[in-house]
């Protein structure tokens, strides 16, 4: 899943729901994992069905197909300094982003189960928002 700090963003400044996922798929595309079009692809994606990424109040689980410029399996974990609004009723604003590149639709379903542990467990969610570091948030995913 997150193997390194270099996936990991704390406490971003976005303005809006476009440049939060933005700065959630920059280490995607800065570390080889996701061609630029991938980002356009979310948004795309998002202008044209909505926000269906959006999972738990709070956070949001960004993700195109793998057509759309998928080069191989990772997640991010960005954190947002104030959240923003997507558009969705029951999840705005969000303040977390775990973004997910995978090259076979099926490989989303195993970071999917990953990311179900972290959402079902309020402790560890709140560790990863007042996190200083992104060590720190490295350190308390490592046992998932």
């Amino acid at each position: 899943m997150i193997d390194d700090a270099k996936w990991i963003q704390i406490n971003q400044v976005a303005t809006d729901w476009k440049e939060a996922l933005s700065i959630a798929c920059r280490p995607l595309i800065r570390y080889g994992a996701a061609e630029p079009n991938y980002l356009q692809g979310i948004i795309k994606n998002t202008q044209s069905w909505g926000p269906y990424y959006l999972i738990a109040p709070g956070i949001a689980m960004p993700h195109a197909r793998p057509e759309q410029g998928a080069i191989y399996n990772q997640m991010t974990l960005t954190t947002l300094k104030q959240p923003v609004v997507f558009g969705h009723e029951d999840c705005d604003p969000v303040w977390l982003l775990m973004t997910v590149c995978a090259i076979q639709s099926n490989d989303h379903i195993r970071l999917i189960q990953h990311i179900a542990e972290i959402v079902d467990n309020p402790l560890l969610l709140d560790e990863i928002r007042f996190a200083k570091t992104n060590s720190d948030i490295l350190k308390v995913l490592n046992p998932y």
